[in-house]
């Protein structure tokens, strides 16, 4: 389909000035210095784009809002990092099964097909986050690291264990405390590709 010139001239237009133009343009306008036109027309802003900020009106972001606030995908990268220090890292689907129980757990519109997050919510939430993870092949679990669990150090975590929970007194708030199921933990994880931090050299 042909380029349409005229959907360049209609086409929404973003920000093209700097904040401090802004500022200024809006505080001479406010002192009645300049008239909202000359003002404009001094600082290279857009006319309406300047009465807009005169009336505190702010641009609502570009683009359909995405599923998760940002700082519950903030919480779930700090999350996909820390799992992938402890070689329980998550790949791309079960990210995905965590997130449609999230969201099935907290009452929340899920607007996925048949509920369940598809490839393009997870590339564009790998794209939002490009900067902090990636999706990296797995390493192995060192033979000496899984065969590294005797009775001293079973004692030494039980004892830190049973500190940890008397410092938060989580005796009697047993919902609080979790256990992890063994049979999930990989020591040889193949191929598997995780989401872990970038620039993270071992996983």
């Amino acid at each position: 389909m042909p380029h349409s010139k005229k959907s360049d001239e209609v086409r929404r237009k973003y920000k093209s000035y700097n904040e401090k133009s802004m500022k200024n343009a809006v505080s001479q306008v406010k002192n009645e210095t300049l008239i909202v036109k000359r003002a404009a027309e001094m600082y290279g802003i857009n006319r309406s784009t300047l009465i807009n900020h005169l009336k505190n009106y702010k641009c609502k972001a570009v683009g359909r809002p995405t599923v998760l606030t940002l700082q519950e995908e903030k919480l779930l990268v700090n999350s996909l990092i820390k799992l992938a220090e402890w070689s329980s890292g998550l790949d791309r689907f079960k990210l995905r099964i965590c997130v449609q129980d999230y969201l099935k757990r907290m009452d929340r519109p899920n607007p996925f097909k048949n509920g369940f997050p598809g490839i393009d919510w997870i590339k564009s939430f790998e794209n939002r986050w490009k900067k902090e993870i990636r999706n990296r092949v797995a390493q192995s679990l060192p033979k000496n690291m899984a065969e590294a669990c005797s009775l001293e150090v079973l004692n030494v975590f039980y004892e830190k264990l049973k500190n940890i929970i008397e410092r938060l007194d989580l005796s009697s708030k047993l919902q609080n405390i979790f256990n992890s199921d063994e049979s999930g933990f990989q020591t040889d994880v193949g191929i598997q590709k995780i989401l872990s931090q970038r620039f993270k050299q071992s996983t």
